[in-house]
């Protein structure tokens, strides 16, 4: 399969799992923990956007950091004449994902989910990395770190950091103020080597696209 064809079919890939999420009637990331004061079904306020804005802006980042590491992993890919998908790979991290997510008060299922969208976006990436590389007659890279000694475990390290990062925010992900929020933020925050409009907009839909049955707001927010 050559790179044009095996980008139309992420995109479709993208396409249909979108739609599923907008019919979902599931809440996004499970129910949040009941404190002292109890849990109120209330509308997100905006004046709680303040407080939010910084876990926002925290896993934005992380996600981003997760992105930038893709032009190393493409350009090792490159190097090596290696596939950009690893299907194993891939489902050896998921099944890691699904049995950490609980630790964090999150479904696993969800969690599968938003990780599965990181990973396509990484995929996106990595094609347009190749796209470029092919036109400009690259051939080889020289200091790239290696694949399974430094950047899969950078990968790693990374996803207790973006699971903890999402955590105090599942509550209130179905909301539409906070949604805003992200979207606002991700254009901001989201930018750098290789991370344009698509990119950005597949990284960030597992927080947007969901439909949630109740917009939970916290009566204690540890952001």
């Amino acid at each position: 399969m050559n790179l044009n064809s095996f980008k139309k079919l992420l995109l479709l890939q993208v396409t249909i799992i979108t739609f599923g999420l907008l019919l979902t009637d599931k809440p996004s990331f499970g129910q949040p923990k009941e404190n002292s004061q109890g849990m109120q079904l209330v509308d997100f306020q905006a004046s709680r956007v303040e407080s939010y804005q910084q876990q926002v802006d925290k896993l934005l980042n992380l996600i981003r950091q997760r992105l930038l590491i893709q032009n190393d992993v493409a350009r090792w890919k490159w190097n090596n004449n290696s596939a950009i998908e690893a299907p194993e790979r891939e489902q050896e991290l998921l099944a890691q994902l699904r049995n950490q997510a609980s630790a964090y008060g999150l479904d696993p299922d969800a969690v599968a989910v938003f990780f599965q969208w990181q990973i396509f976006a990484g995929k996106l990436l990595q094609v347009d990395d190749f796209q470029t590389w092919q036109r400009e007659g690259i051939q080889f890279f020289n200091n790239v770190p290696d694949l399974n000694q430094t950047l899969r475990p950078s990968l790693d390290k990374l996803s207790p950091e973006i699971l903890s990062a999402l955590a105090p925010l599942s509550p209130a992900l179905s909301c539409p103020t906070l949604q805003q929020l992200i979207q606002s933020r991700a254009q901001i925050i989201l930018r750098g080597d290789g991370i344009d409009n698509t990119v950005r907009r597949i990284a960030i839909a597992p927080l947007i696209e969901l439909k949630g049955s109740s917009c939970q707001d916290i009566s204690r927010f540890d952001g």
